[in-house]
């Protein structure tokens, strides 16, 4: 339950956005009266508005004025005129993270960091808790498969949750196992240098609770470094020799992952329905909670084989004897290689063409040609416009000047598409060979994914 210092109504703004659903979702199933605001429409918030929280669309403070705490997320810029207006009239004003904080806060949290992988991983690691019967609370940053929906209502003390790096947010949280996925630079625009960002990465796993874990991916230099420096109780995974959790015998076949978990002395042979190297990550790291709960890893592993995954993760969106389509929310460089690496190693003689949007003009700003990098071994590559997610920029990031530039620094055929429908009709005239089609992306480029398979089908 909530702490005392919440008073209703608790009221959203944004309510459909990333994260922020789930939560009104649990603020509601935990007895407060909510509301909120959101300019946008979505099915989410068609999803709450059918649980009978009254939304409205346009931010106005007297949308939100009878409300006693207002919850916030990082979009919500700070001279939006509900949140500046309930500042003025001295209401209680969290941001999101703090809000989930509070859920957490008679819990015994199992909280996901890292650059890339938290969606996946919080909800293998749900799904398997549940499995396993732990009745877990969830909030996920992506709609888990299972529950349909980013959040899941649990009768037990363990609450997994999503903890973004993006704003710092995440140092809120006091976790009793702090699980770090990987550290690699993003989100520059925030933190600024390496050692800022490494830095926010140690101290999250210095809040772990000091009769908790921390569970550490061990394959990436960054995240071994914080590890190492960490004092407590810590649990390691990965391909890496010496991980306590350890994988070997990878392959990859017919959308489906193989491969030995080493947990500790116990040998588990493991498969989950999801593809590449990331994934027996994101596997493996689960199988690590369960170990640091005492929990049974041989039924851990038998239940991430029936996994059904996470919305626009890796989702295969159409498929026949010659042409596979996927969709990706992948949108940092990180989470882009592993996805285009995945699926060059699985189609190794297919034709692999990419639909590229990128996420943000910061991200360009800071990350230029690693977010060109992450493209490397795709065939075909063709660049739409940049999902700007609210920013602006004085810089040349059309498409044109994009496409250039991956062509002179990478052996691919770019091509600039300012328009999606654009980018259809360019892949449909290339399609003449066996070929894998990945739309990446964490704004609207899914569409494409779609069209292709309304041609198609």
């Amino acid at each position: 339950m909530l702490g005392d210092t919440i008073e209703d109504p608790i009221h959203f703004i944004g309510i459909g956005g990333s994260g922020m659903a789930g939560l009104a979702e649990l603020a509601l199933i935990s007895g407060h009266k909510v509301q909120g605001s959101d300019v946008k429409s979505s099915p989410a918030l068609t999803r709450l508005a059918n649980l009978g929280i009254k939304i409205s669309t346009q931010h106005t403070f007297d949308g939100a004025h009878n409300a006693k705490t207002i919850v916030y997320s990082s979009a919500i810029a700070a001279d939006n005129v509900e949140l500046m207006g309930a500042r003025n009239f001295g209401r209680l004003t969290l941001h999101r993270s703090e809000f989930l904080a509070h859920l957490m806060r008679d819990k015994k949290a199992i909280t996901v960091a890292g650059t890339h992988g938290k969606s996946t991983t919080s909800a293998m690691i749900t799904h398997m808790l549940d499995d396993l019967g732990c009745a877990p609370w969830s909030a996920t940053g992506g709609e888990m498969l299972r529950y349909q929906s980013s959040v899941k209502v649990g009768n037990s003390e363990l609450f997994v949750a999503e903890a973004d790096e993006s704003d710092g947010s995440f140092l809120n949280y006091r976790p009793y196992i702090g699980v770090l996925t990987n550290v690699e630079c993003d989100h520059m625009d925030f933190f600024k240098t390496e050692q800022s960002m490494t830095e926010a990465f140690q101290t999250y796993v210095n809040n772990i609770d000091p009769d908790g874990t921390a569970v550490i991916g061990w394959d990436h230099p960054l995240s071994r470094e914080v590890g190492q420096k960490y004092l407590g109780q810590r649990l390691t995974y990965g391909f890496f020799l010496g991980s306590e959790v350890r994988a070997r015998d990878y392959s990859c076949h017919d959308g489906r992952t193989h491969f030995t978990a080493i947990v500790e002395r116990d040998m588990l042979k493991c498969t989950v329905p999801t593809m590449g190297r990331h994934n027996v990550q994101n596997a493996l790291c689960a199988l690590a909670v369960a170990r640091a709960l005492e929990l049974n890893v041989k039924t851990a592993a038998e239940s991430l084989a029936e996994f059904r995954g996470v919305k626009r993760r890796m989702d295969r969106i159409f498929s026949n004897k010659k042409i596979t389509i996927f969709d990706d929310y992948a949108h940092n460089p990180g989470k882009i290689a592993a996805g285009v690496k995945t699926l060059r190693e699985t189609w190794p003689n297919h034709k692999l063409h990419v639909v590229y949007q990128a996420h943000r003009f910061s991200r360009l700003e800071t990350m230029y040609y690693e977010m060109l990098g992450a493209l490397d071994g795709a065939d075909y590559v063709y660049v739409v416009p940049v999902y700007s997610a609210g920013e602006s920029t004085t810089l040349d990031f059309s498409p044109t000047k994009l496409a250039d530039d991956l062509e002179i620094r990478m052996d691919l055929e770019a091509v600039p598409c300012e328009r999606l429908e654009d980018a259809v009709d360019s892949i449909l005239q290339r399609l003449d060979e066996p070929s894998v089609v990945l739309t990446v992306g964490a704004g609207d480029v899914w569409r494409v994914a779609q069209l292709l398979k309304e041609t198609l089908a």
